[in-house]
């Protein structure tokens, strides 16, 4: 192995990706992105510009054409997701996947033998590994696809199906939250798994936990098949227990803490407060708002009108929530519209600011001026309070309030936030 050449990830398109992070994290590898387009990759793969890639779509089969052996479970799947360059320079094509979706099979505990499972996407890469592994667990997986031998339409005739398996990427940061399908008539689901991985939860996600049934993303799944690739690359293995740390510490770093509570509860100096002390970026919802309006959001609603003003703002905080790390300031009136929740949901610890009602000004707040403190509170504080994963105090400043947040966090939430190189 030369400690010159950097391990990566070869794609076309491969934009913001959790692997340098992952790699990093397992085995302090040098890792970075490596975007080609489709007749530039024989010439990849024969160059000396890298010491051992992973392999993404749409490249997954393509590359095989260029390599000089196989692993057995890549010969078996049809499709390499991870290529290691051999000490007499040869290339050897692998699929690590298998092993990252048994990791994260075995992880929710699902008993999966003699049972029906529904792939979404059966038949791509991604999928065909699934349904290669369900197959080897002895459950019976049934691929669905929007054309083939079961569709969409068809998922009624599997009401007893135990486990559903999305291979799509619908759902995928940035088009999110959307889902393939709904569950609905799906009544024997013991389990659903999203290998999708950003956002943390997916709407199908968020579905399966509205109606009770245990769920998991795809980020175990993308963190233990690097796990494999770095035995590959260097010929040491990670344990189990290192690969569920470093899944955990990831999904608790990505994911945004988003601040809700009353106008005047000082959601924008605690959230600044707070992405200081943790080393992440603060974004203010209110204040990219008016930017997009071109004035004050108070003067926008006494001009349009609440209403007309809520669609705008649901509309800006789809966009803001599909960021990750981030520390984000609601609006006072976010829990006015139930469809804003899943968007704060889908990759958020959300934080409810808890301030005497008495310290509320009315200053500046329009809604508040016209209905009043106390009428906006009977509203709202039932909600805020169902909405919030942890509910906090107000203390007597911005920087106690948010040390006090950042103490009730997660530990590995309330750590520095990681930056990619």
């Amino acid at each position: 192995m030369s400690a010159n050449r950097p391990f990566g990830l070869l794609g076309r398109t491969l934009g913001h990706s959790y692997t340098p992070l992952i790699y990093r994290e397992l085995a302090g590898l040098d890792y970075v992105r490596f975007e080609r387009e489709p007749d530039e990759v024989e010439a990849f793969l024969a160059g000396g510009a890298w010491e051992g890639v992973n392999v993404t779509i749409p490249y997954k089969r393509t590359v095989m054409a260029y390599l000089d052996e196989l692993s057995d479970v890549a010969e078996r799947l049809g499709n390499v997701n991870t290529i290691v360059r051999l000490p007499d320079g040869r290339l050897r094509g692998d699929n690590t996947d298998y092993f990252g979706f048994r990791f994260l099979l075995d992880s929710t505990g699902a008993e999966v033998r003699g049972k029906t499972a529904l792939v979404l996407g059966g038949s791509g890469g991604a999928g065909s590994t699934v349904m290669r592994v369900l197959a080897d667990a002895g459950a019976d997986p049934v691929s669905v696809g929007r054309t083939g031998a079961v569709t969409y339409r068809d998922l009624p005739r599997y009401a007893d199906a135990a486990l559903l398996v999305n291979c799509t990427p619908v759902g995928m940061y940035p088009s999110c939250p959307a889902a393939p399908c709904t569950l609905d008539g799906l009544d024997g689901l013991e389990a659903v798994i999203d290998i999708v991985y950003n956002p943390a939860r997916t709407a199908l996600m968020m579905e399966a936990e509205r109606r009770g049934i245990p769920c998991a993303g795809g980020l175990a799944m993308l963190v233990a098949q690097a796990a494999q690739a770095v035995e590959r690359y260097t010929g040491q293995a990670v344990d189990a227990g290192r690969i569920a740390s470093v899944t955990a510490a990831l999904s608790a770093t990505e994911q945004n803490i988003a601040l809700i509570g009353m106008p005047g509860s000082g959601k924008t100096r605690v959230g600044a407060a707070l992405a200081r002390l943790l080393g992440r970026e603060h974004v203010d919802a209110d204040h990219v708002l008016a930017a997009q309006l071109g004035e004050s959001c108070a003067s926008f609603i006494e001009r349009e009108g609440e209403d007309a003003f809520r669609i705008r703002e649901t509309a800006c905080l789809a966009e803001l929530s599909r960021r990750s790390g981030i520390v984000l300031s609601c609006g006072g009136g976010v829990v006015t519209r139930e469809g804003n929740y899943p968007l704060l949901h889908q990759n958020s610890l959300i934080v409810m600011l808890d301030r005497p009602l008495g310290e509320l000004s009315s200053k500046g707040r329009p809604l508040s001026a016209r209905d009043g403190v106390e009428k906006l509170a009977a509203e709202r504080m039932g909600r805020y309070r169902a909405w919030a994963d942890i509910v906090v105090a107000s203390r007597e400043s911005a920087r106690a309030t948010a040390s006090a947040v950042a103490a009730q966090l997660p530990a590995m939430i309330a750590a520095p936030h990681p930056s990619e190189p």
